[in-house]
């Protein structure tokens, strides 16, 4: 069995062009191959980041190479529309944004899309009968079915507060997504609270997303009755607010 929590594939910070780079390279896709029968592993580069993708499923011979070529394609489009974006953005960058320090909008847009590829993929998973999958894509993650007998396990992304104790989260059919607030330049010591990042739990990487970016922008105490978690800057110094469903999806 692979332990998702322990083996984490870390996000690199790769051009979105490498991707094309990549897949000219015999990668190390279904890596693992089998790890107890029909187990597969896939890693890469896409939308600007690594990913890593465990799967179970009846793919038989020569079925992983459709499977295989079926998630390159989603991730190739997906990595195509960002950079056609980004490419739109830096040419006609409204007014409004003039302030914004460059590549803002971009980085929103690329989480965006992260988040809609590992939703894509599971259509895909869908499509070729696999009943369990575990991808995990930049500050996205999303699983499928069990890990065996047992929900997949994952760690909450490092606070600053509680590294040296990681809290782990039991996900199925579910997605963890973790975003970051931008943050003001030049301020150590805020006289007001603030939210520096939020992890959402939801049945959709897409509204995972979603739920973080709303809750980056309440007031830091506002009760929580959501599944996330949030890292709170104040004049005291760093405080994690948990909401009431998420306690149940915690391994204590």
């Amino acid at each position: 069995m692979i332990s998702l929590a322990a083996r984490r594939h870390s996000g690199l910070a790769i051009r979105p062009a490498l991707f094309l780079f990549a897949l000219l390279m015999p990668l190390a896709l279904l890596v693992g191959c089998r790890q107890q029968g029909e187990w597969y592993q896939l890693e890469g580069v896409a939308l600007g980041t690594g990913y890593h993708i465990t799967l179970n499923g009846d793919l038989g011979e020569g079925k992983h190479a459709l499977v295989e070529a079926a998630i390159q394609g989603e991730l190739a489009s997906f990595d195509s529309q960002l950079q056609a974006f980004e490419s739109l953005l830096e040419a006609s960058r409204p007014p409004f944004l003039a302030e914004l320090p460059a590549g803002v909008t971009g980085e929103i847009l690329r989480e965006h899309l992260q988040a809609l590829s590992v939703d894509r993929l599971f259509r895909v998973f869908d499509d070729f009968g696999i009943a369990s999958a575990m991808v995990e894509l930049g500050g996205v993650q999303r699983a499928g079915g069990t890990q065996g007998r047992h929900p997949w396990r994952v760690r909450l992304p490092r606070s600053g507060l509680d590294d040296l104790s990681e809290p782990v989260l039991r996900l199925q059919d579910a997605a963890l997504v973790t975003r970051a607030a931008p943050q003001p330049a030049g301020i150590d010591a805020p006289t007001t609270a603030r939210i520096l990042a939020v992890s959402a739990v939801a049945s959709s990487a897409e509204a995972a997303d979603r739920l973080a970016r709303g809750l980056l922008v309440v007031a830091p105490d506002a009760t929580l009755e959501h599944p996330v978690r949030l890292v709170v800057l104040t004049p005291q110094g760093l405080e994690l607010h948990t909401g009431s469903a998420l306690e149940p999806l915690i391994e204590h």
